[in-house]
């Protein structure tokens, strides 16, 4: 019994260094085939693969939620990488991402990043593969746009009079493309011009204000009146007792 058990346990040890030899082999010279996945696997740009989701945001939700063309979306896509060339602070400085989720007092730069985060979340699909690949073009010189200057846009169709009226009098329109129509900022001799000038907009909410003004004052007049009338009727009631 004690021969099995000598046995038994020698066999157990030669077990257990073999095992060890063979660790110990695996951890200083792993195979061929392992080394070469290590080492052809490419190496990522994940500030530039940032840059690209970010930026495809603001094409997805600004673009794609007023069903902008193609042409449109490129030209969002340079507003945004010219705001952040400018590299001010006003615009969120020079980081797409920072141009792109740039919040002062409540209001977003790009409406959508004030969205919940469940909204602000793309689901994919179509709309989204065509924003990547603007991005992607952008954001890789290949883009077809041509302006270098643009960094406003607006959407005439679903923007006040109010609204639009600042852009006119604040900003030199440069084109349009799609729903949106592009501007860039002025010199200062424009700008003289510019705040000179009575835009459309501005001459219909001027409008809008006075008609508000004049309903305002007719609404107190009337309330003036019948107050009065109300006055002079309980006056009637006592001197008839």
């Amino acid at each position: 019994m004690d021969t099995f058990l000598r046995r038994l346990a020698a066999c157990f040890v030669s077990f257990v260094g073999a095992v060890a030899a063979t660790s110990a082999t695996a951890a200083y010279a792993p195979p061929a085939e392992l080394r070469d996945t290590e080492f052809s696997e490419p190496s990522r740009d994940f500030k530039a693969e940032t840059d690209l989701y970010c930026i495809a945001l603001a094409i997805y939700f600004e673009g794609g939620s007023t069903a902008e063309t193609p042409e449109g979306q490129r030209h969002i896509a340079r507003v945004v990488t010219q705001r952040a060339r400018a590299n001010v602070s006003k615009w969120g400085g020079g980081d797409i991402c920072d141009v792109v989720f740039y919040r002062r007092a409540a209001v977003c730069q790009f409406s959508f990043a004030c969205l919940p985060l469940a909204r602000r979340t793309p689901r994919g699909g179509a709309r989204w593969e065509t924003a990547m690949a603007i991005a992607s073009e952008e954001l890789g010189g290949k883009s077809e746009v041509s302006e270098r200057d643009i960094r406003y846009y607006m959407n005439p169709a679903i923007t006040s009079d109010r609204n639009a009226c600042r852009f006119r009098k604040e900003f030199v329109p440069v084109l349009e493309a799609g729903r949106h129509e592009f501007f860039r900022e002025p010199t200062e001799v424009e700008r003289k011009v510019l705040l000179s000038s009575e835009p459309a907009e501005c001459k219909r909410y001027k409008a809008a204000l006075e008609l508000k003004k004049k309903i305002a004052k007719a609404a107190a007049e009337k309330r003036r009146k019948a107050l009065l009338a109300r006055a002079k009727a309980k006056r009637s009631r006592y001197a008839g007792k």
